[in-house]
């Protein structure tokens, strides 16, 4: 059985000091733990886990937040013949996605795992790296295969009429891509292509992305051209 926690919980980023946002993230952090603990060899999934712990603390981390996630990574689960060994958690990262997975003691019929994903390499190799046992830096895709069967695998095959054409023009406009923006590209543009009355699915999906490549080139280029001006 698997449980997600992305981004931000509960509050905003709050006060690395421990505001009341913070505590409210650390709560909610905890609940999410005490319900994975509830399923039977459970995984968690911390999605944007440095978003998850941001504050105002050393690092740009919520001192509260992080604490809570130190205690919770090394509280045993609990199995049916009583409380695991202590849980090993892993952290990973890529250019825009990451994805790992690790798994807890197995002692006494209680396994948890936990992977915890971020888009910043440096935030997995700096304050986050010292929460968890192992640390994967997942390379940027670069070649239109890799993204293709990416794409292949994450989504149901009706949902994408035609990975191989995405992978090709996701490559070919960016050159390089992250798992993480690979994904959510053809997602959007399957979103957008179901929003279009009638037509191929195939034709409209490829249009979509290709608008959104277009807008995301325009965004990068006005973002560079407002720092050349401060």
């Amino acid at each position: 059985a698997s449980c997600r926690c992305a981004g931000a919980l509960a509050g905003g980023g709050g006060g690395g000091g421990g505001g009341g946002g913070d505590e409210a993230r650390a709560a909610a952090l905890a609940d999410k733990f005490a319900e994975a603990r509830e399923m039977g060899s459970p995984l968690l999934v911390l999605d944007d886990v440095d978003q998850l712990c941001a504050g105002s603390g050393p690092g740009g981390y919520s001192t509260v937040v992080l604490a809570a996630l130190r205690a919770l990574l090394r509280m045993p689960p609990t199995g049916r013949n009583g409380p695991a060994a202590a849980p090993a958690a892993a952290a990973a990262s890529g250019g825009n996605a990451g994805a790992d997975s690790s798994e807890t003691g197995k002692g006494g019929g209680g396994t948890m795992r936990v992977i915890a994903a971020t888009s910043r390499s440096d935030a997995a190799c700096a304050t986050l790296h010292e929460l968890f046992d192992e640390t994967i830096v997942v390379p940027l895709l670069s070649d239109a295969d890799a993204v293709s069967k990416l794409l292949s695998t994450s989504f149901d095959p009706r949902a994408i009429a035609d990975a191989d054409a995405m992978a090709s023009m996701i490559i070919q406009r960016l050159g390089s891509v992250g798992c993480k923006t690979a994904l959510r590209l053809a997602e959007r543009a399957a979103t957008n292509a179901d929003d279009e009355s009638g037509g191929d699915l195939r034709t409209a999906q490829l249009d979509a992305l290709g608008d959104i490549l277009e807008d995301l080139a325009g965004d990068e280029a006005t973002s560079e051209k407002m720092c050349e001006v401060f």
